[in-house]
């Protein structure tokens, strides 16, 4: 069985769990500082969150200039990933939400699919194909080779997490080249996360 993201209006605003899109959290009065990329020094575009065992695994990556600042690599700070601590929870804003925000918001059910793997599981459910958002654990499907990042901490490879659709609308959508799939990792030791994709 494989666990798949769909999309789900009824579970948008829920600063706990599962989401894309919208506004990230942080912990109640705590200072978080909105991740800038590397290569253009502007914000970075948040993506979702991802509820795990460590906390909400934030996705933040540059859509400044597509294709130019690395945005697609675990380790050229043109993305990053905050683990927030699943606690009081509160939301934040970037000092630009045209550059920071995208135009939507996706709540997540996850339902459990009959599959060998999540290309398997993707067809044999029944829904609209376009409603599904990704995947949680289990295995990712490269679409070229495994790029499975090494924890910073640690030095291991890290653990697969999730892989994610652009989304259901491509007015709203991740930018992942255009087809492409996202993929999250990581580590339980370290409490580091890294993002990646491929098209």
């Amino acid at each position: 069985m494989i666990k798949l993201l769909i999309n789900d209006s009824k579970q948008k605003g829920l600063l706990n769990e599962t989401s894309f899109g919208g506004l990230p959290v942080k912990v109640i009065n705590s200072i978080m500082e909105w991740p800038k990329c590397k290569s253009c020094t502007s914000e970075m575009k948040y993506q979702g969150k991802i509820k795990t065992n460590i906390g909400l695994e934030l996705i933040f990556m540059c859509e400044n200039d597509p294709g130019m600042c690395d945005e697609w690599s675990p380790d050229e700070g043109g993305n990053k990933v905050i683990i927030v601590n699943n606690e009081s929870l509160e939301y934040f804003n970037p000092e630009n939400k045209e550059i920071g925000l995208r135009e939507t918001e996706y709540g997540v059910k996850i339902i459990e699919t009959a599959g060998e793997n999540y290309d398997e599981a993707r067809e044999n459910w029944k829904g609209n194909k376009r409603e599904i958002l990704g995947s949680l654990f289990g295995e990712p499907e490269w679409i070229q080779n495994d790029e499975t990042p090494n924890c910073d901490c640690c030095n291991k490879g890290m653990r697969f997490v999730s892989q994610l659709e652009e989304g259901p609308d491509h007015k709203t959508a991740m930018n992942f080249g255009g087809a492409g799939v996202g993929y999250l990792f990581d580590c339980e030791e370290g409490k580091t996360a890294k993002f990646l994709w491929q098209c």
